[in-house]
């Protein structure tokens, strides 16, 4: 009795001195989910798709770390136990690393905010992304691809006609109205949830008539008559797989490698079609984007030239010492 009585005084001395030094740190008491809920607050002005990838996150973060319990057990011994837990599961490299981000980010909020002292995580535990080979459409299989959409209908046809002609992401496309369209001056603007902010950006030849006729046929408000990205992606997964497309990687993003690809491969230059596409800095246009084709590449190659000395006399006959004719 006495002896449990002299641990129970030890923890309590030990809970009053951690209390103590988290007042004098000005730390304010909170609970793991009181803290996610303010994270979800302060970011809820971001696309669904980024919102989503939070929840999933949290409820991954939930598995190592009880909701009901307060933030400041939230510390580095434990968030990198957590990410060492992590490299057991099957996730891809870049889903890991997204994990890692949101980690950082919500570990901000709660530095921020005073809900756990500030620490930093040992780097050797964190998750690096990894940069794919950029998997394009190829010459026969995009052949394959827009031939198809003959015997589709023109919502489908718009769709995936602006995917590849515009480079620019479905998240951009699926809200555009039939009034953000100019055809007499070939440009088209749109807002990009991905940077909120409207763009402008003008339309290539081919895509004209196509936007015409749909234009036509809806007259005004939404364009593309798909609820959201989600149902554009099911629309795709099942119009490729009728195309004997479907086990080759090609997914919506493909659309915006390929146009990149073959922009450049045409002779624009990088900046110009950073813009085109979107993108903020014209570095993710060249880290995750720019790929040079094989025509290109040797286009660009027989470009070399190695000096050469010019021969003005053609020797016809050897004379060889007389030493090697005897």
């Amino acid at each position: 009795m006495k002896k449990s009585k002299e641990i129970a005084k030890q923890f309590q001395k030990g809970l009053d001195f951690r209390n103590k030094k988290y007042k004098q740190l000005g730390i304010v008491k909170t609970t793991i989910q009181d803290a996610f809920d303010r994270f979800l607050a302060i970011n809820s002005n971001k696309n669904p798709t980024t919102i989503k990838e939070y929840k999933w996150f949290y409820e991954k973060f939930q598995s190592h770390f009880n909701p009901s319990k307060p933030a400041t057990s939230i510390t580095k011994t434990t968030c990198e136990d957590w990410l060492i837990s992590l490299r057991k599961t099957k996730y891809s490299q870049n889903t890991l690393c997204g994990f890692n981000k949101t980690l950082k980010k919500f570990l901000r909020l709660l530095f921020e905010y005073s809900y756990v002292p500030v620490f930093i995580l040992n780097k050797d535990v964190t998750f690096k992304a990894q940069v794919k080979d950029v998997n394009i459409f190829s010459e026969t299989d995009l052949m394959t691809f827009m031939e198809g959409l003959a015997s589709k209908n023109s919502n489908f046809r718009t769709t995936f006609s602006m995917l590849l002609f515009t480079g620019l992401r479905p998240t951009d496309i699926y809200k555009i109205k039939a009034e953000d369209i100019d055809l007499e001056n070939k440009k088209m603007k749109y807002y990009s949830q991905k940077t909120d902010e409207y763009k402008e950006v003008p339309l290539h030849e081919d895509l004209i008539s196509i936007l015409r006729v749909r234009i036509n046929e809806v007259k005004s408000g939404n364009l593309i008559h798909y609820s959201d990205v989600h149902n554009i992606g099911r629309a795709y997964r099942e119009y490729i797989k009728e195309i004997g497309l479907r086990n080759k990687g090609y997914t919506l993003r493909t659309f915006r490698k390929t146009f990149v690809s073959l922009a450049h491969e045409s002779g624009i230059d990088l900046a110009t079609v950073s813009k085109l596409a979107g993108h903020s800095q014209i570095t993710t246009t060249e880290r995750y984007y720019n790929r040079l084709g094989m025509t290109k590449k040797t286009d660009e190659l027989n470009k070399l030239r190695v000096p050469k000395r010019k021969v003005t006399e053609v020797q016809t006959e050897v004379q060889f010492p007389l030493s090697y004719i005897i």
